[in-house]
């Protein structure tokens, strides 16, 4: 029975908005005539559809002061916000009163009217009914409605789920919680089950009261999560996969502008942190290295280049990659290695790391073939024992340094070198590259870009600081500096002349120091034009419109780097492409106003004569076949070593042949070029590459036809002393009997059968007989005029032609050239980016061995 005074507030009127406060437990003393008060305890302590609330609290008795909760709550969670916008209450504390006689508990409420005025009535009488009395009949206690008209508030129950029972949802395991609801296995401290609740109140299980307020945001129900665990870990192995693939931060999918791209693409996901990211990368390279193994260990050949790299921080790193041919004969590199080096690189510690990659990827010793590297002394000694195979010099390198000490463009000729005895042996000129030092460079105080040097600097190998020396300038690089020191002032570059005729007899010396000058001058022309806004701005106008006219894509100005292959030609046929406009600039420094005097007049000193741009002209002209043939030998995806040999053969023709045609200017910079070229591409190659590279050359279907007589003459000489030693493959073949076949329709066919004389046919069987090296070559020798490609060409010959086959695989995969060394140093140079200067050298040893690792799906499965 509701009493009078609650009755009468709740049928005030039909417009009021009637709220009940939680209920609160009070202890009050009570004189023996309340009575009534003591009889509801039974209703609650007996009531099967009591709240969890009352339950959880009963039978402890509390204040009502320290225990009464405001009226508007969260939906879940348990947390009261007193500052409700819906509902403006007031709440009320009852006051305990001491009575003579027994205690007994009560539940107080505080009924508060509104009426559509605005105005708040409120009437907070202490009263003893039950909880369950007040809800109407079809309302359980734990779903609270607050009606207003056609409004509707429905509360959720408060009670935080406590951690025995969170773990009820879980069996305990050594490893962690199993799930009993999806048989997931979760990790729990034994003071945070944190991780457990957030499982539990996922899009899948969906359990009620268990986060806690962190968790979830203050004015929602709990947070939904609209992608399930196998979406999240599908796109978290993506992230980390275009993390690896790409060079990109860690943290790139936690950035304010990719998060919100990923809420619009996909709602609800959040992309993985710096620690997952690290933690897969560790995993993904564990595993990857497994495969690894498990995949060389079915490869019948391996050629390896090996090489080393100073990062910008001074810090020293060896790679080491492998070279494997697929089953159908495409050449697939791959990163075995790159690691720091830690003191000084001296040839054991070379070969101790190659050793120990070996053995950490059971490679055997009898599927290596070669190992290709540059000219430092130390990595020459340290892969000069042939524990790792025939040593391969690469060819890159040589052509470059005969370039540097053939024209002469970075350092001036040493006289004593002179005059070239072009007859000679030159082996004893073993050393000569050996005197140069890297500070005896004399470019120009003003020519010296710092930032374009540390560049430089830091991709010098071994042999580019014993061989060559540092200078500032790059075929792509720009400077940020427009405003320049004009300390140029102090080169006198009147004396930058040649002699004007070109017909009388031309000394070597005089010629290279002559080139020397030359460039040094055209460098600092160039810089000046690059480093000032007027003049370059200038020079881009004019370069595009230039294009526009004459439909073409050439680029602007570009400096060149020492140890920059083709750099210096690039600087060259830009600088002439372009010669009339940089004419225009040197002749007319008045016209632009942002130029001191000063700079006007420096502008005008770089002006070149036009017999420096002849000598220009016959250096670039000189250089085209070196640039051509690097380009031709920088490849990692095809084999290199066969076309080697043809480059080899046609620079060896070029340089000593003299056309009729050639002025005495180019005839006098072919032979310094000639004599470098012999010393450094022929002399000084370790014994046996060139007739590995005429071998490969021979075998390569492309590169056959290309051939001298006299080449395919000693190329079929070796092949058969490396093949003697053979076993003769059974192959079927077409029968070879010396018998003619009879013709039954011949009269003396008849007659041979009417006199009893027995007539033999030639079998027209098919039948499988040795087949000798000789005659596999001829048949090579045969298919291969209608051959198109390589890779094609021993696919489909390779069970016909065995032996052949099988070294082709030996020999063609050697690479020429240290260009997959070169590029790994390249992307570690933009991994290790000023932006990410905090990785350390496993993480980048991580992310090098795994840019690249798709390759290895390819290889296994082509293997």
């Amino acid at each position: 029975m509701i009493p009078n005074d609650l009755e009468n507030n709740m049928n005030s009127s039909s417009t009021n908005i009637t709220t009940l406060s939680q209920p609160s437990m009070a202890t009050t003393s009570s004189t023996s005539g309340n009575i009534d008060s003591l009889s509801i305890i039974p209703a609650i302590t007996t009531d099967t559809r009591r709240s969890v609330r009352i339950s959880t609290k009963s039978p402890k008795r509390t204040s009502l002061s320290s225990n009464q909760s405001s009226i508007h709550r969260t939906i879940s969670g348990g947390v009261a916000n007193t500052n409700s916008p819906k509902l403006n209450v007031r709440r009320r504390t009852s006051v305990s009163t001491d009575t003579q006689g027994a205690s007994a508990s009560s539940i107080s409420y505080s009924t508060i009217t509104s009426n559509d005025n605005g105005g708040i009535h409120d009437n907070n009488n202490i009263t003893t009914t039950s909880f369950r009395d007040l809800l109407p009949s079809d309302q359980s206690d734990d779903d609270e409605m607050l009606t207003n008209n056609n409004v509707m508030i429905q509360q959720k129950s408060t009670g935080l789920a406590t951690r025995s029972e969170v773990l009820s949802y879980f069996l305990a395991q050594e490893n962690g919680y199993k799930c009993k609801l999806c048989d997931k296995v979760y990790k729990c401290h034994r003071k945070s089950d944190a991780n457990l609740r957030k499982h539990l109140a996922n899009s899948i299980h969906q359990v009620q009261n268990v986060l806690y307020a962190s968790q979830m945001s203050d004015d929602s129900n709990v947070q939904v999560l609209l992608v399930s665990p196998e979406r999240k870990r599908e796109l978290h192995t993506a992230a980390v996969n275009c993390i690896l693939r790409d060079g990109l931060a860690f943290g790139v999918f936690r950035q304010p502008g990719m998060s919100q791209f990923l809420q619009i693409a996909v709602p609800g996901y959040v992309g993985p942190n710096r620690k997952i990211v690290r933690q897969k990368i560790a995993q993904i390279y564990s595993s990857y290295t497994n495969r690894l193994r498990s995949v060389l260990s079915k490869v019948d050949f391996i050629a390896l280049t090996c090489d080393l790299w100073r990062s910008s921080k001074r810090v020293h790193y060896i790679s080491l990659t492998g070279h494997v041919f697929t089953d159908k004969y495409e050449t697939i590199p791959i990163v075995l290695g790159c690691r720091h080096v830690i003191g000084r690189h001296s040839s054991t510690t070379i070969e101790r790391y190659i050793e120990f990659e070996l053995k950490r990827l059971n490679i055997k010793q009898e599927q290596l073939v070669s190992i290709t590297t540059d000219n430092g002394s130390d990595i020459k000694k340290a892969t000069s024992t042939l524990k790792f195979g025939n040593r391969i010099s690469c060819m890159a390198h040589n052509l470059n340094l005969v370039v540097k000490h053939g024209l002469c463009l970075w350092k001036q000729p040493n006289p004593d070198h002179f005059p070239l005895d072009l007859n000679s042996n030159s082996d004893e000129w073993e050393d000569i590259d050996d005197i140069d030092d890297i500070d005896d460079i004399d470019c120009g105080a003003s020519d010296v870009d710092e930032n374009l040097i540390e560049v430089a600097t830091d991709f010098l190998s071994d042999e580019d600081k014993d061989d060559d020396e540092v200078d500032d300038t790059s075929e792509n690089c720009t400077t940020d500096e427009e405003f320049e020191s004009d300390s140029d002032d102090d080169i006198n570059f009147s004396s930058l002349t040649i002699n004007d005729d070109k017909l009388s007899s031309i000394d070597h010396y005089e010629l290279l120091l002559s080139i020397c000058n030359l460039m040094k001058k055209t460098r600092a022309g160039v810089k000046f034009i690059r480093n000032h806004n007027d003049t370059n701005a200038y020079v881009i106008k004019q370069v595009d419109l230039k294009n526009k006219a004459n439909d073409e894509t050439i680029g602007g100005l570009v400096l060149d780097m020492l140890i920059r292959w083709n750099s210096s030609y690039l600087l060259l046929d830009r600088l002439l492409s372009h010669e009339d406009i940089v004419k225009s600039v040197f002749s007319f420094p008045n016209n632009f106003n942002g130029l001191m005097d000063k700079q006007k007049k420096k502008l005008l000193e770089l002006a070149l004569k036009q017999n420096e741009w002849d000598l220009l002209v016959y250096i670039r002209d000189v250089l085209k076949p070196f640039k051509v043939s690097t380009n031709a030998l920088s490849g990692q995806h095809y084999p290199t070593m066969a076309s080697s040999f043809q480059i080899w053969r046609l620079l060896y023709h070029f340089l000593h042949t003299k056309k009729s045609s050639d002025e005495p200017v180019i005839l006098t910079l072919k032979e310094s070029l000639r004599f470098q070229f012999d010393m450094y591409c022929d002399s000084k190659l370790p014994p046996g590459q060139v007739e590995t590279m005429l071998i490969a050359a021979f075998l390569d279907p492309t590169i056959y036809p290309l051939l001298l007589d006299d080449d395919r003459k000693t190329a079929k000489k070796l092949i058969f002393e490396k093949l003697k030693n053979a076993t003769d493959a059974n192959i079927i073949l077409p029968p070879t009997s010396t018998q003619p076949m009879a013709n039954k329709s011949n009269p003396l066919y008849q007659l041979a059968i009417i006199c009893g004389r027995t007539v033999s046919f030639a079998s027209s069987t098919a039948t499988k007989r040795p087949m000798t090296l000789d005659e596999e070559l001829s048949k090579y020798i045969q298919a291969v005029q209608s051959a198109t490609s390589f890779e094609e060409f021993w696919s489909s010959q390779k069970k016909s032609l065995p032996r052949l086959s099988r070294l082709v695989r030996r020999t063609n995969i050697s690479p020429i050239t240290s260009v997959a060394s070169e590029a790994l140093f390249s992307v570690a140079n933009f991994l290790n980016r000023k932006q990410r200067s905090g990785l350390s050298s496993r993480t980048l040893r991580y992310l090098l061995v795994l840019k690249n690792r798709h390759l290895l799906d390819k290889l296994e499965q082509n293997c």
